[in-house]
């Protein structure tokens, strides 16, 4: 009798331990899940904070240039963060066509874009020239590929 007791305990004791050993692994495996899943809510934030940047201009008319250098800042500082790497994160920035690109070198290219809308206004005894904004593309991943300014 006592060897049958024994025997119990032992095996009540290994049934505790498997017990113990699958909770183990059922709280690993979901802790992993809460982790993915958390990093995939970042990921998709970082992408609505990324893209608000530029869509906060599309559709809207009446833009001025410095709204259009604003965004060419804005994917200038993008495309210097992400330099090393392919054209996966590059933004482009055009003006009035989808070859003429600003964003590159947008120090220079500011100065020229501001005095050519403030001749036109001094030529033309006028008010400063306006532009809308359209988002063209977008890359695979969901971030802004290309946006397009034209004159109104």
């Amino acid at each position: 009798m006592e060897n049958a007791s024994n025997a119990l305990i032992m095996a009540a004791g290994v049934l505790i331990g498997i017990l113990i050993l699958s909770l183990a692994v059922y709280l690993f495996a979901d802790f992993g899940r809460t982790a993915a899943d958390i990093n995939s809510q970042n990921e998709q934030q970082e992408l609505i904070k990324f893209n608000t940047r530029f869509s906060a201009y599309e559709g809207r008319e009446g833009l001025t240039i410095y709204d259009v250098i604003t965004v060419a800042s804005y994917a200038n500082e993008n495309n210097l963060y992400y330099n090393d790497s392919l054209d996966e994160h590059k933004v482009i920035i055009c003006l009035d066509s989808i070859s003429n690109e600003i964003q590159d070198d947008i120090e220079t290219k500011k100065i020229n874009l501001i005095e050519t809308d403030k001749n036109f206004i001094n030529s033309n005894n006028l008010s400063l020239p306006t532009y809308s904004c359209k988002i063209v593309k977008y890359r695979d991943n969901g971030r802004v590929s290309t946006i397009l300014f034209k004159k109104i």
